[in-house]
């Protein structure tokens, strides 16, 4: 026989259940909603053919066309980033440039999707993240 406190009992377990696994999911909901806001804006094939061009004739001069500039703080393929390695990062400290530095800020010049394109292209010289 079923008594009101099995009943009970019952009903507050699913509820805690149920409670876990919607927080389980909103947290793997937050988690990928961050990831995505560290990747940044997906660029368009054509700013990713731009920043190719972009790249030889405004940042190779100073990091080199393979990015392995002698110079350490100029150098993508040694897995040392001072302003950060994330697409997001990349993206700023092209954007913004680096103030004392002779990184320049290109946010005039260029497209969001072309700075995506290119912080993607930079992060691509380093072995780690890949």
């Amino acid at each position: 026989m079923v008594n009101a406190r099995t009943v009970s009992a019952a009903c507050l377990a699913l509820v805690v259940m149920v409670g876990a696994s919607s927080s389980l999911a909103l947290a793997q909901a937050a988690k990928k909603k961050g990831a995505a806001k560290a990747a940044g804006p997906v660029p368009t094939a054509a700013e990713v053919e731009a920043a190719e061009e972009i790249y030889k004739t405004k940042c190779a001069v100073c990091h080199t066309p393979d990015g392995n500039s002698p110079i350490p703080n100029m150098n993508f393929a040694d897995g040392e980033w001072r302003h950060g390695s994330t697409v997001k990062d990349v993206m700023k400290t092209i954007s913004d440039g680096v103030q004392g530095t002779a990184m320049m800020p290109f946010k005039t010049q260029f497209s969001e999707g072309e700075i995506a394109a290119l912080a993607r292209k930079v992060r691509g010289f380093d072995p780690k993240l890949k």
